[in-house]
Parts: structure tokens; sequence; C-alpha cells
């Protein structure tokens, strides 16, 4: 039982991984309003779309309020009003706000009720202030009707339910990320397995550590695969392509393509000790090659990926504490399954060596 905890833990990883990941709930959030803009002064009446809210169920609790923290604005809604659970009839009055050099500023949409707690659109309407230009140049202010200030009553609270971050974009396939990033650690992971025993080879020569490293190559390359299919599967949900233009997307086909030249190459060579040679130096190219394409060029372009080409890492943006609840043990069961497999592929090698 001792030698096989690593497999007990790797089950228990990725079962909690699966039933964690697909069965917690998204957050709330807003996915549309309407219209999109006001001006100084105006009474809007204004739609709001909502994701997985229950403002039905905390209707007597539901809130509303525009905010600016540039010109410090808060107005709150003088109505609101609950059609069902996801959708909500707003009506504010526009407040007068000082003339600055700009002719309109964007507000933002926060929600609130008891059961969801704080929900917020950044940047939802855009409020015209023109005819405020007009006002100042005829020194006669206009009058400024009565606002809801309730600045009093404004609370922040959180859902009271566990939930994963609702982000515009990615919605419900944010749950990728338990999938399509460990499947890339993972297959990190094994190929630097196949990196260290190409190097073991070059100085022992012996073609155990081959067996291991060119194993180790086949399993890293599936989960490359995998990672490429849930990743063009959730591009498809999010950027609207199956495939993009991406320097971390074509960089990663191109290191596909060269660990497959590694598998043709070995098969091109009949004699064991030479085919082993050959393909241990090219085992560190390839290697050189995927730190180039996965690592430092998507640093250094433009990427659509989290954490390169200047845009944010999921630990800044999106991994808040309930998806590290998930994240941290999928990635340990992804990458012990990935060992777990190689371990069955390195036993399956040499005992088919032995046959022969």
């Amino acid at each position: 039982m001792k030698k096989y905890w690593w497999k007990i833990l790797c089950m228990i990883f990725m079962t909690y991984t699966v039933l964690m990941g697909l069965l917690i709930p998204l957050g709330s959030g807003i996915t549309s309003v309407s219209p999109g803009g006001a001006k100084v002064l105006d009474t809007l009446t204004m739609q709001v779309k909502c994701y997985n809210t229950h403002f039905e169920e905390a209707k007597n609790s539901a809130k509303a309020f525009l905010k600016n923290d540039e010109f410090k604005m808060i107005t709150c809604a003088n109505s609101v009003k609950v059609l069902d659970d996801e959708h909500l009839e707003l009506k504010f009055i526009i407040p007068y706000m000082p003339v600055k050099n700009d002719d309109f500023i964007l507000a933002d949409l926060v929600l609130n009720n008891d059961k969801d707690g704080n929900i917020m659109m950044d940047e939802a309407i855009r409020i015209d202030r023109i005819n405020m230009l007009n006002t100042a140049i005829n020194s006669t202010p206009a009058p400024s009707p009565k606002t809801s200030n309730c600045t009093d009553s404004i609370t922040v609270t959180k859902a009271t339910y566990i939930h994963f971050p609702y982000r515009s974009i990615l919605y419900e396939s944010i749950r990728n990320l338990y999938f399509h990033v460990p499947m890339w650690f993972t297959m990190m992971l094994i190929i630097s397995i196949s990196l260290i025993y190409s190097i073991k080879y070059l100085r022992s020569f012996d073609l155990n550590d081959d067996i291991i490293a060119v194993e180790a190559s086949k399993v890293g390359i599936f989960f490359g695969v995998l990672g490429l299919i849930t990743g063009s599967i959730w591009a498809r949900f999010t950027w609207g392509a199956w495939w993009v233009n991406d320097v971390k997307v074509n960089g990663a086909a191109v290191t596909l393509l060269i660990y497959f030249a590694y598998l043709i190459l070995r098969n091109s060579v009949d004699d064991a000790q030479k085919r082993a040679r050959i393909a241990a130096v090219y085992s560190i190219i390839a290697f050189t090659m995927l730190v180039l394409f996965l690592i430092i060029f998507p640093r250094m372009n433009d990427s659509l990926h989290p954490g390169n080409g200047g845009n944010p890492g999921f630990n800044k943006y999106d991994l808040d504490s309930t998806m590290r609840m998930v994240f941290y043990p999928a990635v340990i069961g992804w990458c012990l399954l990935g060992l777990w497999i190689l371990n069955i592929r390195i036993r399956m090698n040499k005992l088919m060596n032995k046959e022969i």
C-alpha cells in the first residue's frame, strides 16, 4: 500500500477537481444594460440583464447605484423594479457635475442584494456633460432635480454562497481553467523528465534512461495535444474562433511539431545506441525550443493569454480564493496522472523489450 499512496492521492485530487470544478456555481454578474448612455440631469430608465442572480428571492434588499471614482460621484437609483431573478428596471436622476475638460464620463453600475452581495459592471454607461458647458458659459446654473443620494445606505457585502467569480467574456468557460492550464503544466513536467533522462543517457549510455526519455516525450506530447484541444474549445467561446493568431497558441503548435519530429527521427534509425544518442541530443534542442516558444516569446510579444504581452496573470485578475481551492489540487492531480501514465508506459516498454 505504501508504494501506491501517490496513485490514491491522484484519484482523490482528480475526483475533487472534476466534481468541484463542474458543480460550484458561477457568481453573479451583469451581462448588459440598456440604454448605455445619458446626459447630466436626465431621468434615466435603465433595463438591466444579469446572470445567475437571485433578485426575486431577495427583492426587498435590492439596491442599485452609479459611481465614478474620479468625480467622487455616487448616485443611487430612485427606484428598483425587480422583473425576475435576472432582470431589473432602474430609474436614476443623473446629478449635476462640475465642468471639466472631458465632454463625458463613464460610470460603473453596482447592484446589491442580501444573497448575491455586490455585483458591478465597469463603465456601464456614458454620461454626456456637453449640456453643462452651455450652462457654465451662460453663468446660470441649471436647476438640479432631486437626486437620490444614498451614500450612507450603501453597504459592501459578499455573496452568501460559495461560487467562482463572474468574468465577462469567460462566463461558464472559466471552469476550463482546471483542465486546460494543468494539462500544460503536466506536459512541461513530463517533458522536463524526458530532458533529464536524455542528459543522463548521454552520461551513462544506459538504454533504460533512453526508454524513460522516449516514453516521457510521448506522454508529454499526449498532454500537449489535450492542451491544444481544450484551448481551441475555450478560444471558440471566448475569442470567437477555434484558432487565433496568438503567439502562444502558434508557439504551442510549433513545439508539438518539433516533438512529433523527435518521434519520427527515432523511427528512422535502426541501431539502438545510435538512435538513443541522436534522440538525446535532439531532445535537448527540442526542450530549448519549447522554452523559447512557450515562455520567452509570448512575454516579448502581444498575447491574448493572461500573464503575457502585458496582460495580467490569473493570480492578479481571476484567481480568487475559491478558484485557488480547486486550481492547485487540479494541478497536483493532473501532474500525478501524467506520472502514473508515464509509469505504465515505461513498464510496458521494458516488458516488450524483454520479450524481444
